[in-house]
């Protein structure tokens, strides 16, 4: 394996192991969820919370599943094993940059989906205490 493709692959999984930090930033928010919990206005809430740690699980899988490819040559080997549990897409083998370009995308959207849990949490604080 090439020292460009060592380095990213090590890169990458040092922010997909992030996981950990979103999941513990979720806490905050689901205790004020435990607070409105029977209240219309922890929907909202509750589904970001859902969905943070949904994100949080992919990040979880893929620092695992990228542990496992070792070079360009394993990419076919590791399709086959992911498709004894999971429906295999039909097509070429996706690239290990097309990859590494998905799990950016979803670390981007684990960053998204905690700030506006954050956010709203806030806002709901504020719209607590203020009313």
């Amino acid at each position: 394996m090439s020292s460009g493709i060592t380095m990213t692959r090590k890169i990458m999984q040092i922010h997909l192991s992030s996981w950990r930090y979103f999941a513990a930033l979720t806490l905050p928010p689901l205790a004020l969820i435990f607070n409105l919990l029977f209240s219309a206005d922890c929907v909202l809430l509750m589904g970001l919370f859902l969905l943070t740690h949904y994100y949080c699980w992919r990040l979880w899988l893929d620092e695992r599943l990228f542990q496992l490819i070792e070079s360009e040559n394993d990419l076919i080997e590791f399709d086959n094993g992911i498709a004894h549990l999971w429906a295999k897409r039909k097509g070429s083998t996706r690239s290990l940059v097309e990859r590494w370009y998905g799990a950016k995308i979803l670390f981007y959207k684990a960053i998204f989906s905690l700030l506006m849990l954050w956010l709203f949490s806030s806002c709901m604080i504020i719209y607590k205490i203020s009313g």
